[in-house]
């Protein structure tokens, strides 16, 4: 059994990791067609429609590589965006699954049988699919990154040292996590180097030049939360983002306020970040636990993940931004623990034991099947199981909802009310003017990107209906329109004033009307 695949080869398997990865995450996409799922996709689609890939020079500091890549391919192919992205995803997916694989075998010397089991293991988590689900930007830069992995070593060649830079830079176009990640790990990599007396692996930071130009690029010349809007959208900014000394990578988590972030205490913020944590992976711990192993990259990009994950506990008003982020990127390194302490399970008598400490608390091979029955189960269904009537999936379970979808079978609205959205949006285009303005709850922003003409006026905000009415009062519109459920579908928490009334009904989208002369 364990030399079956061993004897294919490594170039065979690897096109193999890449089948599997793409196989599982076509799945979703094949469920929900012709409708998009992932919250983001709905902004990618509209980045794509556009066509505009830089609105300044300073941009190519952004991360910006993903939305040339779908606008080439859009070219070529000639396929209506939402086609596209149900291609892109898996293949993006197909992509970070061989970047697990090449990890495995060629940084820590396994065999192509346990290499692949590691793709598996990553492919149907929760969290891997849930950043696949909406985050391309995220799942493209985690898929560059991990074929740099192998190259971070003291012993690195002049010509392992240009493949670095080039790749290093395409990291830094692909997403900001995925960057501090690599620079994370080269320094700390090369003070432990400087701590142990080990030869210095300057080559490194020489590798690591572009990318860091490029990001910090980012950060002073354009920002690091670029959303390209258009001149008739207009933000509200009525969420509080809470950054203490205006720091945007800190967040003061008790004070925060945004359609993500939201907490009515620490208690409430400790459940949040446990139910995540635990919904994620209490059932790979175990393995984990028998199959942590020690090597230097591995562990620091761990510690860093962990400290973005639950730094918002340890210092609750001066937190990392984003620690739902950093705890689904945990599961890149998790998946060559678990995958390790499967494989070391399997070929044991007796089990093995979680810790030196308690050597009377063992994964046995039963336990094992156990946990990897469920672990296979629960991200099948993640993938396949459909919204209710009243819009609940299956993992709706203690506030997890705001940074983890209960369900693949979804974007920022149900999928089975997709084209009334979109019939409300066109009817929209027909009927407003220039005394007219949409008010645009958080849910509806990307939607309205992608389908509102860029000659009518939309104001975006987060929280307060009324408050925005008030807004586009104040402004002079006559004619102010609202597109909402006609019926409670257990979904944000937004209820149509009286003086509002449906002009238009879609099915169970609605769009409100309310006058001022």
């Amino acid at each position: 059994m364990y030399t079956k695949f061993d004897n294919l080869g490594f170039s065979k398997v690897l096109l193999l990791a890449f089948a599997l990865g793409f196989i599982v995450r076509l799945i979703p996409e094949l469920l929900s067609f012709p409708y998009p799922i992932g919250w983001d996709t709905i902004y990618y689609a509209y980045r794509i429609d556009e066509g505009v890939l830089f609105g300044f020079w300073d941009n190519v500091y952004s991360s910006w590589m993903i939305y040339a890549i779908l606008m080439i391919l859009s070219d070529l192919t000639r396929l209506a965006p939402f086609m596209l992205l149900k291609i892109v995803a898996p293949l993006l997916y197909g992509g970070v699954t061989t970047g697990i694989y090449f990890v495995a075998y060629k940084k820590f010397g396994w065999t192509t049988t346990k290499s692949l089991l590691t793709s598996l293991i990553f492919s149907i988590s929760l969290a891997a699919l849930s950043i696949s689900w909406q985050f391309y930007r995220n799942i493209f830069g985690v898929m560059i990154l991990l074929f740099i992995i192998p190259l971070i070593k003291n012993n690195i060649s002049w010509k392992e040292t240009g493949v670095f830079a080039v790749l290093g830079l395409l990291v830094a176009w692909g997403h900001e996590l995925s960057s501090i990640s690599l620079f994370f790990i080269v320094f700390w990599y090369f003070l432990v180097s400087l701590i142990r007396e080990e030869k210095k692996p300057y080559r490194l930071f020489v590798a690591l030049i572009p990318g860091l130009f490029v990001f910090f690029g980012n950060f002073f010349l354009v920002s690091p939360y670029a959303v390209h809007y258009p001149d008739n959208l207009v933000w509200l900014h009525d969420s509080v983002w809470a950054h203490p000394g205006n720091l945007f990578f800190i967040t003061d988590y008790l004070n925060v306020n945004t359609p993500i972030e939201s907490y009515s205490s620490y208690f409430d913020l400790f459940g949040q970040v446990g139910s995540l944590f635990l919904l994620l992976f209490a059932v790979l711990m175990p393995l984990i636990a028998v199959g942590y192993f020690k090597d230097r990259t591995l562990n620091i990009w761990t510690i860093l993940l962990l400290a973005g994950s639950f730094s918002c506990l340890i210092i609750p008003f001066a937190g990392i931004l984003l620690w739902a982020r950093w705890m689904l990127m945990l599961i890149v390194p998790f998946t060559f623990f678990a995958a390790n302490g499967l494989w070391t399970v399997t070929n044991s008598r007796e089990g093995v034991s979680i810790s030196k400490y308690l050597g009377w608390l063992k994964v046995t091979k039963k336990v094992e099947y156990a946990l990897l029955l469920i672990f296979i189960v629960m991200g099948g269904l993640f993938m396949i199981y459909p919204l209710s009537d009243n819009g609940s999936g299956l993992y709706n379970w203690g506030g997890t909802f705001k940074y983890f979808p209960s369900t693949m079978q979804t974007s920022s609205i149900p999928l089975r009310d997709t084209e009334a959205v979109n019939e409300a949006y066109e009817w929209l285009n027909n009927n407003m003017n220039s005394s007219s303005v949409l008010l645009v709850h958080d849910t509806f922003e990307f939607w309205t990107l992608l389908n509102l003409e860029n000659s009518h006026v939309a104001y975006l905000f987060d929280h307060d209906l009324e408050d925005a009415l008030s807004s586009a009062q104040d402004e002079g519109y006559q004619q102010i329109y609202f597109v909402w459920w006609n019926q409670d579908i257990n979904w944000y928490n937004i209820e149509i004033p009286n003086n509002w009334t449906s002009i238009q009904d879609y099915g169970r989208i609605s769009i409100y009307k309310t006058d001022f002369e």
